[in-house]
């Protein structure tokens, strides 16, 4: 019987780096502040900060900066027309639809 796949020297965090554990480590803390910050600000669901902290995390900082910057352009490039769009149709749900499924059109 072969059993060289329960091997110790097989399993992922003995083989993670230092770097890779300061990453972990950085990200679990960011994570449970989040979470702390949620139940004290008594948000209905608490666990989505988590998630959001977990998503927005990066390993290097100039990753994380070239991230976030995308995310805020992206944010004001999609939010932009919708304003517009939502401003000049709001008595008029048909167009709004349409010119929404157009935008969208546009943007995928």
């Amino acid at each position: 019987m072969n059993l060289q796949w329960l091997a110790w020297h097989n399993l992922p965090w003995i083989k993670a780096t230092g770097g890779e554990w300061r990453y972990a480590l950085r990200n679990a803390i960011a994570m449970c502040l989040a979470l702390t910050l949620a139940y004290a600000l008594q948000l209905d669901q608490p666990y989505w900060a988590m998630t959001s902290a977990a998503v927005v995390s990066f390993p290097t900082v100039g990753g994380a900066i070239s991230k976030s910057l995308g995310r805020i352009v992206g944010s004001l490039l999609g939010a932009s027309p919708a304003l517009l769009i939502a401003g000049h149709t709001l008595n008029e749900p048909w167009l709004f639809a349409f010119f929404m499924a157009g935008w969208l059109a546009l943007c995928t």
